[in-house]
């Protein structure tokens, strides 16, 4: 048998970026996809980075250091497509939001935390609105014409029936954590287990 042809492929130069374990991805309402990678520098130390992609702009990605120290196992958009969620293997959860409106400007100022317990599951709490499609209209220009706001009781509300921001999380070891955003920017969390009849309880909601 004879040889045909050789294939040589280029070579790249060795990257220091390698995908996070696990790799988490999220994309929002605004068509802005999260998602995240370890950074290893020459000391084998690792940063775990999230980097904040627009799809219409997508050679200009955005990258933060989470300072999570361990693996970011999960991210969640909320309802505006303008916040994001990450918690990682430790139980740590960060709040991120956008400086100055800005796609490629994120802060995270408030958070939670269920040390040592990896969260496996997160979401927030529903507003009590959503976006329905019209499919009749699905090929209008018009966005009006297309989606109608559907509202339904959201998961919490403030006095007055105003809904309550926050997030939901569970862990590996079936630990529910709730965590509520008060207006004054103050973090409220509760944590009960769904083992045992919910009997451990970390630190009671109260929402004056």
């Amino acid at each position: 048998m004879d040889l045909a042809y050789v294939c040589e492929w280029e070579k790249w130069p060795k990257s220091t970026h390698c995908p996070s374990v696990p790799l988490a991805c999220a994309w929002s309402c605004r068509n802005l996809i999260a998602f995240t990678t370890d950074l290893r520098n020459d000391d084998q130390d690792l940063t775990r980075l999230i980097h904040i992609l627009d799809t219409e702009h997508p050679w200009d990605a955005h990258s933060v250091s989470s300072e999570h120290s361990e693996a970011i196992t999960c991210l969640e958009w909320d309802q505006s497509g303008s916040r994001l969620l990450s918690a990682d293997a430790n139980g740590q959860i960060k709040c991120w939001s956008m400086a100055a409106h800005l796609a490629n400007s994120w802060e995270s100022s408030v958070g939670s935390l269920v040390e040592g317990d990896p969260i496996v599951a997160l979401s927030w709490l529903h507003n009590g609105v959503k976006l329905a499609l019209h499919v009749e209209k699905s090929g209008a220009s018009s966005f009006g014409e297309k989606f109608s706001r559907v509202k339904f009781s959201p998961s919490l509300t403030l006095f007055g029936g105003k809904p309550m921001e926050g997030w939901i999380a569970v862990t590996v070891s079936g630990l529910v954590t709730v965590s509520l955003l008060k207006p004054s920017g103050q973090v409220l969390t509760s944590t009960e287990s769904l083992l045992c009849g919910g009997l451990w309880r970390r630190m009671p909601l109260s929402c004056p």
